[in-house]
């Protein structure tokens, strides 16, 4: 690999090697940090010098060899290519040693050094022959002693000579050998150079050899960031960039990459120093922000003085910045050079450290966690009180271990039972089925007293949740018999665990949610328990909740709509917000809902809540439903589908089923729907409202495969849940009209019309979605001379609403009944309306008879008796125009035809459709191909004709009056 050429110091050492040649002995002192380039920039010299005709000699100082006396001397009389001077150094050394142990401090000499130090200047003058002698010693600092004494000797011996003495060392505090390095700085002939980190110039000096030198100056800032100029780690992001490379153009990846290379590059850095620094590098990547010397010097037992020593070097050498590693691959590779228990043990007594000195428990916690053991019971508050922040700040994960090393260590049973349920919650939040298995010791907990009140109806909910309800009953009627004696507390809790059954049947269950707009909601004068608060948006889910009852949907709509805007999500507000979205869809503010539905799921998706992102995609699902979008209403279902399991659906998988199943029916996707049909439910979901839903939606399935035994046989059952549950409300089930429409398909027309009247006779039967569906089913029930009037009504009421499925179906049968009186035009104008309806919302039923009505009316039988031809392509499409109020001329001009030509076509559509006026042609014209068609010419408020195609209630008809449900569907978009 190349490496940047250091001109500034390769050429100060270029001057001094001159100077030498001059017979004036220089020293030069290469100081750097660890891994700066100190070797690579005295090997690249000398190498350069050696070809000059230098006689070169080399040693390098090795931690290993430090106490071996005249190592480096050894090393230097081996590195000549002279095996007499090799001979002369082995023989002078062995005599040395075998004579006296060695002096360790380099500045005293023996006389017998002394003497084999003045040899080795006779031997060296000889062998030079008038050359300049390089004598070049890397890592001095871990040279012998005795070494540095012959070297001291020879310095003094050869001052006018042709002698340059190169050395490099670390820059240090405390240098390994104080004297010879005094000795040193006292020659005037002595000099520094220090061995800066690469610049960011120089990195992208390095990476040209790769790259282009543009590309080289726009990746080099990004391996510079990663490095810090330490030309070692940078070796090692260049290796694993390499071994990455795809083609020549780009050899590097722009983003370094820090891999198994860098991390060698790590430990090379690493074990370059003594055991106390690399101890101190391993404390500072457990302590991580907390590193100060202190705590750094307490936790590996090294004082806070060196511990800063030690620090300035690691900086020094570009490890650290801003007091932490630099990279967290530094980190991970620090790490990973300490045994794991070591390690573990390490985070386990940092944890105490930073308990002790008074440090947040999220820090704490940290520690502990990847230790996976406690040092002592205080350790299990330090853990909830972290575990309960973390939830706060929807740090799910963080939590669950938390939670989960706490619950696991805790001793006190009270305590251990709080941490399960909060494990619980939590874990649900992600995954209903994964929180199963806290329900036993739950369960046991609740048994032995050990939760209060209302985190015992939180348990009983879980167990409903996941189809376990005989133990949830089981938990409910020991809390029912546990009340005692009906005191003020005892006679609101009692009050409490009955508005929580209710609660089961008409929201959704999810855990903590607190029972107070249950309690609120079913009874607004009842009297809330002690231990329940009442925030704003209880009263006001109270009110819409009476409202909703009494049929008052504006006043249901103004109170939901409150409530939502104050609350915001959370465990003990998600089923408040199920309860208001479902208020919106029921009373007709589908628009309003889908508003905030899709904020709550925004909100849902940032803090990572599957189970809750899975029930707002639900009930996005099921707006899109009631709009009559049955394709996205399937999409939005398997989305919701592919977000949780079955298992985690639990009861409420009904809930994505329904509307999956309804959509498809609407949309004559039949076997799809048998296929959904064909997977197990739980049986307690019919204890629960997407039961409800499940059987409304199999009832419209088995009716549009005409199976209508079966399908009597699930609207019946939903009626009865629904009177047994005290929820028998049309716009949340209108199983009536639902099972009328299987009386009818059973030849049965006195029981079907009974159920329509007394559904339109209840509170919510006269809003403008319930009334339209049971005018159009009550239609079918009377002879075919009084059904336009119901169908005309019905027509306009569900326009009004917006229910564009049910709308096709009764325009469908409307054209129908017109057909069969001989009223043709009027079917022809009513069937193509049902057309396009159908095919905007992909309607399959409707279209299908709209289709079959339109092709009996262009018949020849048809068109003979209605006594009229015909209308010629030319002639509709300026009939088309001229409905839309288009003048001749504009008429003339879009067509690229005269206008005369344009007045003679409308007088012959005028004789043939039998009309006199232009203001008459939307009514019998049924092909209107300008956007501007949809003008309204009347109101059926104002005429009793059915509104001709093209014709439109005002906007705010559409967004005023849009029935439905989130939990409960009120009814089949697509009629049967």
């Amino acid at each position: 690999m190349r490496f940047a050429r250091r001109k500034v110091e390769a050429g100060l050492l270029t001057d001094f090697y001159s100077q030498s040649e001059q017979q004036k002995a220089q020293i030069v002192i290469v100081e750097g940090a660890v891994a700066s380039g100190k070797t690579t920039l005295l090997h690249c010299f000398t190498e350069e010098i050696s070809s000059s005709g230098a006689l070169v000699l080399t040693a390098i100082g090795s931690r290993a060899e430090r106490t071996h006396p005249f190592g480096v001397l050894s090393q230097l009389c081996h590195g000549v290519h002279d095996r007499e001077l090799r001979t002369w150094a082995d023989s002078q050394v062995t005599a040395l040693l075998s004579q006296d142990t060695p002096n360790q401090e380099p500045v005293p000499m023996r006389q017998t050094t002394a003497r084999i130090a003045g040899s080795l200047c006779s031997a060296l003058q000889e062998r030079a022959a008038g050359r300049t002698i390089v004598i070049a010693i890397d890592d001095v600092h871990h040279a012998d002693a005795p070494s540095l004494q012959i070297l001291l000797y020879l310095l003094r011996r050869f001052r006018s000579e042709k002698l340059l003495v190169l050395i490099s060392e670390w820059i240090v505090t405390s240098p390994a050998h104080p004297t010879f390095r005094a000795e040193l700085l006292r020659q005037p002939n002595c000099h520094r150079i220090l061995v800066q980190p690469l610049s960011v110039a120089e990195v992208a000096e390095v990476l040209t050899e790769h790259v282009d030198e543009p590309t080289a100056a726009r990746i080099a800032p990004a391996y510079h960031e990663v490095c810090g100029g330490n030309p070692l780690l940078l070796r090692g992001l260049v290796e694993d960039g390499l071994l990455h490379a795809v083609g020549d153009e780009q050899a590097l990846p722009p983003t370094p990459r820090t891999e198994e290379s860098f991390r060698q590059a790590v430990f090379a850095c690493l074990y370059r120093w003594g055991h106390r620094t690399i101890a101190v590098t391993r404390a500072l990547a457990v302590l991580g922000v907390r590193a100060d010397p202190a705590l750094v010097g307490e936790l590996v037992g090294i004082r806070p003085a060196r511990v800063e020593r030690i620090v300035r070097s690691l900086v020094q050498s570009r490890l650290l910045c801003d007091g932490r590693l630099r990279h967290p691959a530094i980190r991970a590779a620090v790490l990973e050079t300490q045994p794991l228990e070591d390690r573990l043990d390490m985070h386990l007594h940092a944890a105490q450290l930073l308990h002790d000195n008074g440090a947040d428990a999220t820090e704490v916690s940290q520690h502990l966690i990847v230790a996976d053991k406690i040092p002592g019971q205080w350790a299990i508050s330090v853990l909830h009180s972290a575990g309960t922040q973390a939830c706060a700040d929807d740090r799910v994960e963080f939590a669950l271990q938390c939670l989960e090393l706490a619950q696991r260590e805790c001793r006190q049973e009270p305590l251990r039972a709080s941490l399960t349920l909060s494990l619980a919650r939590e874990t649900w939040h992600r995954d209903p089925s994964a929180a199963a298995r806290h329900l036993t010791p739950l369960k046991k907990a609740v048994r032995d007293g050990f939760l209060e009140r209302q985190d015992a109806l939180t348990v009983a909910l879980y167990f409903f949740w996941h189809n376990r309800s005989e133990e949830a009953r089981e938990l409910l009627t020991r809390l029912q018999s546990s009340s005692g004696a009906p005191g003020s507390d005892e006679a609101a809790h009692q009050t409490a665990l009955e508005h929580f059954q209710q609660w089961l049947h008409t929201g959704i269950q999810v855990p903590s949610w607190g029972l107070t707009a249950a309690s609120v909601a079913s009874d607004p004068n009842a009297t809330t328990p002690g231990w329940v608060t009442t925030p704003g948006w209880v009263t006001a889910l109270a009110h819409g909740n009476s409202a909703l009852r009494d049929g008052l949907h504006d006043k249901a709509a103004e109170w939901a709509g409150q409530a939502l805007a104050a609350l915001r999500l959370s465990d003990t507000t998600l089923g408040d917000v199920q309860f208001a979205l479902s208020t919106l869809i029921h009373v007709g503010r589908p628009h309003q809902a889908e508003v905030h539905c899709e904020y709550f799921l925004n909100e849902a998706r940032a803090r990572r809540a599957t189970t809750w992102e899975g029930l707002f995609t639900a009930t996005k699902a099921t707006i899109a439903l009631r709009r009559g979008a049955l394709q996205d209403a399937v999409d939005l279902a398997q989305q919701a589908l592919r977000l949780l399991s079955t298992r985690s659906w639990g009861v409420t998988i009904g809930l994505p089923f329904s509307v999956q199943l309804l959509a498809l029916t609407g949309l004559g996707r039949h076997d799809e729907g048998e296929r959904l049909l064909r997977q197990a439910v739980p049986n307690g979901m019919f204890e629960c409202p997407s039961g409800l839903r499940y059987l409304h939606a199999r009832g419209h399935h088995h009716l549009a495969i005409n199976n209508p035994q079966d399908a009597y046989q699930d609207f019946h059952r939903c009626g009865e849940l629904m009177q047994k549950w005290s929820l028998d409300l049309p716009e949340i089930v209108p199983w009536r009209s639902d099972l009328a429409q299987a009386h009818i398909h059973l030849n049965r027309r006195d029981e079907a019309r009974a159920l329509v009247l007394e559904q339109l006779s209840m509170p919510g039967g006269n809003g403008p979605r319930i009334r339209g569906m049971s005018l159009r089913v009550l239609a079918a029930t009377e002879d075919i001379e009084d059904r336009p009037a119901l169908l005309n009504e019905a027509v306009g009421l569900l326009r009004s609403c917006g229910e564009q499925a049910e709308l096709a179906c009764a325009l469908a049968e409307f054209s129908r009944v017109h057909q069969e009186l001989g009223s043709f035009h009027a079917a022809r104008t009513l069937g193509l309306e049902a057309l396009r309806t159908a095919q905007e919302c992909g309607a399959e039923r409707p279209h299908r008879l709209a289709r079959h009505t339109l092709g009996l009316l262009d018949s020849p039988q048809t068109v003979e008796a209605e006594g009229m031809e015909p209308l010629s392509d030319a002639e509709r499409r300026v009939a088309a125009l001229a409905a839309t109020g288009c003048s001749n001329r504009e008429i003339a001009s879009r067509l690229f035809i005269t206008v005369s030509t344009v007045e003679q076509h409308l007088t012959r559509a005028y004789r043939k459709l039998n009309v006199k006026q232009r203001s008459e042609l939307p009514r019998f014209l049924a092909d209107l191909e300008d956007p501007r068609a949809r003008v309204r010419d009347r109101t059926a408020q104002n005429d009793p004709r059915p509104l001709a195609l093209g014709a439109h209630t005002d906007d705010s008809m559409h967004t005023a009056a849009f029935c439905g449900s989130v939990w409960v569907n009120g009814g089949s978009p697509n009629g049967k």
